[in-house]
């Protein structure tokens, strides 16, 4: 007869059979997680890049804010009413001053060049503001002004400090450069120079 086989031999080898397979189960699921995380996260790279993808193509697209310069009608010296929007099609170069501010006196010389020698060719037109409401020496004094200095460009005037509320005027002079559509491409604060006009125009033909 043969040799009887001791039974804590088959529970053991069962046990071990079921280690294998506990094993072999654990190492396939650890795979198939570890699978899908990493799956997950080229999903979630995938969403990101595209994200960052659709982000900047709407910045591209996105043009800055134009800000255009108010409208308004004031009486130039002649007495006649004269429209900002009257110069639409040219640039423009508005300038708001007074006849007892130095800054604007020290400016004047340069904006009578630049309105003789470069205006045209910049397609450009200056026009002065005066701050009439502020003139201690009333319209004599403004015209005496234009005459010292041979002001070649239309003034208006602001007789009631409206305009330069409109324009948030606070230290003169102050000088806007408006696009052909009269939209506001510079600020200056402080005089200008013929120079830095014939710059800022320059690029603005870029």
């Amino acid at each position: 007869m043969g040799k009887k086989k001791n039974p804590v031999q088959y529970v053991v080898l069962a046990l071990l059979l079921v280690a294998i397979g506990w094993v072999g189960y654990t190492a396939y699921d650890n795979n198939q997680t570890k699978k899908a995380q990493q799956a997950a996260q080229v999903e979630a790279q995938e969403a990101r890049v595209a994200k960052a993808a659709e982000t900047a193509d709407e910045t591209t697209q996105q043009q800055p804010d134009v800000i255009y310069a108010p409208e308004f009608v004031a009486a130039n010296l002649g007495g006649q009413k004269e429209a900002l929007s009257s110069y639409q099609g040219k640039k423009v170069v508005l300038n708001f001053w007074a006849s007892w501010c130095p800054p604007c006196k020290a400016e004047m010389p340069h904006m009578v060049e630049f309105q003789k020698n470069d205006a045209e060719a910049f397609n450009t037109d200056i026009v002065a503001v005066n701050l009439t409401q502020q003139e201690k020496s009333g319209i004599g004094g403004i015209k005496s002004f234009v005459d010292e200095y041979a002001l070649n460009f239309p003034v208006l005037l602001d007789e009631t400090g409206e305009i330069a509320s409109q324009y948030g005027i606070i230290t003169i002079p102050t000088t806007f450069i408006l696009d052909e559509e009269g939209a506001i491409e510079h600020q200056i604060t402080g005089p200008v120079t013929d120079d830095l006009l014939i710059k800022l125009l320059t690029e603005m033909d870029e």
